[in-house]
């Protein structure tokens, strides 16, 4: 039976299916992306959601509501005109309508889904309880089939193969919603057990945007003496630029806004260490809370690991400034890491009708660590997946954890476990035996890549790989991220 893993985020809600044979794919929800923003946009009686949504929502910030996941209720939204009566938990309805619109046609009926729900879903108090109640009324009658809840920090963690903390270690796992910064703390005994939660409604990811966006307008405004505020619609597509800029500093270290009038057009080069610098106040007052559930929960001199999610290593500078400080290992995760995560910690649970039966995970259990810690040394399916970031030239090297390995020959292997047979070795600890996974093939003057036995491709075979791409193995709930490049000589 397939999993679905569905990470309810208010920046961006992600899918991932788990086939029955271990394979995996991330589902594209939104119209040219991944994830599906959790923004609804009112206007002459009809309700948008999406990316749509969220654009207008610099433009027209009366007319669009993403609070209704954050605050999933019956509380009145705050919509101006017709919709000014509409319940949060309407929009959420709607919302998750479009969802399953979506997921039916990327993978058609799906046969359980894990849902993984912010940290303050799975509180002890009433709200809690309300959010959670209405959730699951809402996906039983959108025929979403749901197995469980599990909190989306522990399912990031869980993505990301951290079983293999060691014994007694902390973990302070921070994400940025759109509306509040979330830190969870959880302490490795046996399993993953969430000791600490915090929710900090004043750091929002949409705040911190809104200033990164205002701040690059009017440096666009000195640079090119114009100003977008002067039409809606290029106001709106800045912005949404802006966004992505954010969000590509991961793969490249310089992005470009421009804007296109009838007259002319107009550009702005965007670099990290500008953003870096605009986001800077925000992302002093993000460290210091940080530094304060650490110096609250961290055990003596024992080691801690901080894992940023996706949303919190958008913001630049912040990783920076907490390596800065010395507190323990710091890791970014991938952004549809607690999608992943839950599907692949409820692939084997059984949907549940009667809610009171639902199984809702707040950590990892032991039972689950156990069970990976276990597992036989058979080669595994694996799961590979090309990200499509590069523009023209051939890569000539291949980075792997920060180590670049040059491309030569007619063909390069790549492996996981202790082989002298691979020319990279992507994971040395996953695998007791070595498994080769794909072979990087050079012919007709461009590289391709060719899945082994026992791996999947999400992607024809067929398609020539650019320097900028970027190759994900997924392999035991584990992922690794190789890098194509170009080097000049």
């Amino acid at each position: 039976m397939a999993t679905l893993g569905i990470e309810l985020s208010d920046v961006g809600v992600n899918a991932v299916l788990i086939k029955e044979d271990g394979s995996s794919r991330t589902l594209a929800l939104g119209n040219e992306a991944d994830s599906l923003p959790a923004c609804a946009y009112a206007r002459a009686g009809e309700l948008w959601f999406g990316a749509e949504a969220q654009e207008m929502n610099f433009v027209y910030p009366g007319r669009t509501c993403s609070k209704f996941i954050d605050e999933l209720s019956f509380q009145s939204t705050n919509f101006d005109g017709h919709y000014s009566k509409t319940m949060y938990s309407q929009l959420a309805y709607e919302f998750f309508q479009v969802l399953a619109t979506r997921i039916e046609k990327e993978v058609g009926e799906i046969d359980r889904a894990i849902i993984a729900v912010p940290g303050h879903y799975l509180e002890a108090n009433e709200k809690s309880e309300e959010h959670l109640g209405l959730l699951l009324s809402i996906l039983a009658d959108n025929g979403i089939p749901v197995a469980g809840i599990v909190d989306i920090a522990a399912a990031s963690l869980y993505s990301e193969g951290l079983w293999n903390v060691p014994e007694g270690e902390r973990i302070f796992h921070v994400d940025l919603l759109a509306h509040a910064t979330h830190i969870s703390v959880f302490h490795k005994r046996s399993g993953l057990e969430r000791v600490y939660f915090a929710r900090l409604t004043q750091h929002g990811f949409s705040k911190m945007l809104e200033r990164f966006t205002t701040s690059m307008s009017n440096k666009f405004l000195v640079e090119t003496s114009f100003d977008i505020n002067e039409d809606r619609q290029i106001e709106r597509a800045f912005h949404a630029q802006a966004r992505e800029a954010l969000f590509s500093f991961g793969r490249q270290s310089v992005a470009n806004i421009e804007v296109l009038t009838r007259e002319k057009s107009r550009q702005m080069v965007i670099s990290k260490e500008l953003a870096a610098f605009e986001l800077a106040p925000q992302v002093k007052q993000l460290t210091q809370l940080i530094l304060r559930a650490v110096n609250d929960f961290a055990t003596g001199d024992e080691a801690i690991q901080i894992a940023l999610s996706g949303r919190a290593a958008a913001i630049q500078g912040l990783k920076e400034s907490i390596v800065s400080q010395g507190v323990g290992l710091v890791k970014e995760l991938p952004s549809e890491s607690a999608a992943f995560g839950a599907a692949n910690y409820g692939k084997d649970w059984e949907v549940k009708n009667d809610v009171e039966e639902m199984r809702v995970e707040v950590g990892i259990s032991m039972d689950a660590l156990a069970e990976k810690q276990t597992l036989d040394t058979s080669p595994a399916i694996t799961s590979i997946r090309v990200v499509r970031e590069g523009r023209s030239l051939n890569p000539t090297h291949i980075v792997c954890d920060g180590l670049g390995y040059r491309l030569e020959g007619e063909s390069f292997l790549v492996g996981v476990g202790e082989s002298d047979r691979f020319d990279l070795v992507a994971d040395r600890e996953t695998l007791e035996s070595p498994q080769p996974l794909f072979h990087l093939n050079f012919a007709d003057d461009r590289w391709a890549i060719k899945a082994l036995e026992r791996a999947s491709l999400e992607t024809d075979f067929d398609v020539s790989l650019k320097a900028g791409d970027v190759i994900e193995i997924l392999i035991q709930g584990t992922r690794k991220r190789l890098l194509l490049v170009h080097c000049i000589e």
